[in-house]
């Protein structure tokens, strides 16, 4: 285990390695999020080079999802064993390694798999970043750090779909992977610089003891799991595919929970389940991504429909909600130098709550400003709680067990996503149209006032799972929090 009072700097501000160390762990969350969407908007056009269809191609952007979520308990695991610093670089090396194979692909399969290496080496850069603030960063500084990853979250979310656009239209898709080469290669080399070294640890010993039939299960409960929320919405709750991987996510589950109370090196610490900050704000971060998620899922569907917004403007009303994000996220970081974050979060929370009511009740309203309203609300909330939330749950990681609790709660978050996602649509559909799929053709023919009642029960919802989360995070007390 690496002693970290040996390798967090003590001033009470940013040294120049400290910058950079923060830099780099910035960094690779930008590239893990940027790459998420940089593709999505280069699908048409992947499709007319491999001939393929639209569900073949789908697979581009679902395989990245995929390894991407399923390895995150793994890698935050193994971070603590084999080291975080050798670990990460590793993920870099993949990650960049795989881009090249996915440039230059001779086939839609071969893409495929490379995206699936890519999400491998995204894995573990996702599973880690949050570790390693704690790791190597003072007390002091982490409510800072944690506001600068939050921004670098955003940034990369952001600009993925609108850079990833301008290069395949000036250049191909194939550049798309391509720029990650030459920037991966410079980062994996200022890692190496400013990263402190792990503790000396035989890594043969530590993989002699990992749990590998628990590694397999975890994986094969988050696939199988992400697979049948994702293919809810086309093929129906009753389609033999959602069935069956749901059947599969169900024992992988209940093999998981066995194998883990009797194996003697668990992948998965139940101590911590003992903690309450762990415990709710898990809970909390899950409530609050699902909500984000099926935000950014349904309200498309409203300003598209209700407002009758072309595409391209709708694009630029969320970029008002990225932009308050980026803004607000540092001085959110500030913030919990100075105020409680589990407080911080909680106040956040609520002011969700009533952001989520009242443009519930404020849908009708003609013009833009009540839309306005909501997506700068919003992204005060986002932006205030996730880098606090951040604080309060790596704030009580044990010594020693900081990548194990990063890669559950980077877990937890993708899964809330993708629930929310499912939930949203769910909702919608069962209020605005009874049954059957959620698109724009169908909703052209629902009357307009039982359209704005569907959606306010949408966000009326939305407000609900604010609540919660709001109650979780005030009781996300923990020893070291």
């Amino acid at each position: 285990m690496t002693d970290q009072a040996q390798i967090a700097p003590t001033s009470g501000s940013f040294s120049g390695q400290g910058r950079l160390i923060l830099f780099s762990i910035a960094f690779a969350t930008f590239m893990v999020n940027a790459d998420s969407y940089i593709v999505n908007i280069s699908l048409p056009v992947i499709s007319g080079y491999f001939k393929a269809d639209t569900e073949a191609v789908s697979w581009v952007v679902m395989a990245y999802q995929l390894s991407a979520t399923a390895l995150l308990l793994v890698f935050g695991t193994l971070g603590d064993r084999l080291g975080i610093k050798r670990l990460f670089m590793a993920g870099y090396a993949v990650f960049t390694l795989s881009s090249l194979l996915c440039a230059f692909s001779p086939s839609l399969d071969w893409l495929v798999a490379g995206r699936v290496l890519q999400g491998v080496g995204a894995s573990a850069l996702y599973a880690l970043t949050p570790a390693m603030v704690p790791r190597y960063l003072p007390p002091e500084m982490r409510g800072p750090a944690f506001g600068a990853l939050a921004t670098a979250a955003a940034l990369g979310i952001s600009v993925g779909t609108p850079l990833g656009g301008l290069i395949t239209g000036l250049l191909s898709w194939h550049w798309a992977f391509l720029i990650n080469i030459p920037i991966g290669i410079v980062a994996m080399m200022v890692c190496q610089r400013v990263l402190p070294e792990d503790q000396a640890n035989s890594a043969s010993a530590s993989l002699r003891t990992f749990d590998y039939p628990g590694s397999i299960l975890s994986a094969t409960v988050l696939v199988s799991l992400i697979f049948s929320l994702s293919k809810l919405n086309s093929l129906g709750v009753s389609s033999p595919v959602v069935l069956g991987t749901a059947a599969v996510c169900g024992a992988s589950l209940l093999l998981f929970v066995l194998w883990e109370r009797h194996t003697p090196h668990p992948l998965l610490d139940y101590s911590l389940f003992r903690i309450p900050a762990f415990n709710f704000g898990n809970v909390a971060n899950f409530l609050c991504l699902c909500y984000l998620a099926g935000h950014n899922f349904i309200t498309p569907f409203y300003l598209m429909t209700v407002k009758e917004l072309p595409t391209e403007r709708a694009g630029v009303v969320f970029l008002l909600y990225s932009l308050i994000y980026m803004g607000m996220g540092p001085l959110a970081g500030l913030l919990s130098k100075r105020i409680n974050p589990r407080l911080l979060c909680t106040g956040a929370l609520v002011l969700g709550v009533l952001v989520s009511l009242v443009f519930s009740r404020l849908l009708h309203s003609s013009g833009m400003t009540p839309v306005y309203a909501y997506f700068v609300g919003l992204a005060l909330v986002m932006a205030t709680f996730i880098p606090s939330n951040n604080n309060v749950v790596m704030g009580m990681a044990p010594p020693g067990r900081q990548g194990a609790v990063s890669g559950t709660f980077r877990m937890v978050g993708r899964v809330g996503m993708t629930v929310g996602v499912c939930l949203f649509q769910a909702v919608f559909a069962l209020a605005a149209l009874s049954a059957g799929s959620l698109h724009t053709d169908a909703l052209k023919a629902v009357d307009r006032q039982h359209l704005l009642d569907a959606f306010s029960t949408v966000y009326t919802m939305g407000a609900v799972l604010f609540a919660v989360a709001a109650v979780s995070s005030f009781l996300a007390r923990g020893k070291r929090s």
